[in-house]
């Protein structure tokens, strides 16, 4: 794995702290990477989370577009957002 921008990892758990919501989160790493491969953005999120690929894995499966827009954004928070939640005492220190 690549070395990862740290204040982009500060920023996504920022943004879970305020309570935003997993598509925000996505979006706005979209904007900073400038990608619409999956992989970067994968990785950034289990890196902020400590979550498990099996964990992040409906962020690839409802973001299957050409553009990798989220095609179900409450699901997405449905399904991702408890994985975050659980794994808090890991990233929020």
């Amino acid at each position: 794995m690549r070395e990862l921008d740290q204040n982009i990892i500060a920023r996504l758990r920022a943004m879970a702290r305020q309570g935003d919501s997993v598509a925000m989160m996505f979006r706005e790493l979209k904007t900073r990477l400038g990608s619409d491969s999956i992989v970067p953005l994968l990785e950034y999120t289990r890196s902020a989370f400590c979550l498990s690929l099996a964990e992040a894995k409906p962020i690839a499966a409802l973001s299957r577009t050409g553009q990798r827009d989220i095609v179900d954004e409450s699901l997405l928070n449905e399904l991702v957002m408890p994985e975050i939640e659980k794994h808090r005492s890991e990233w929020d220190t």
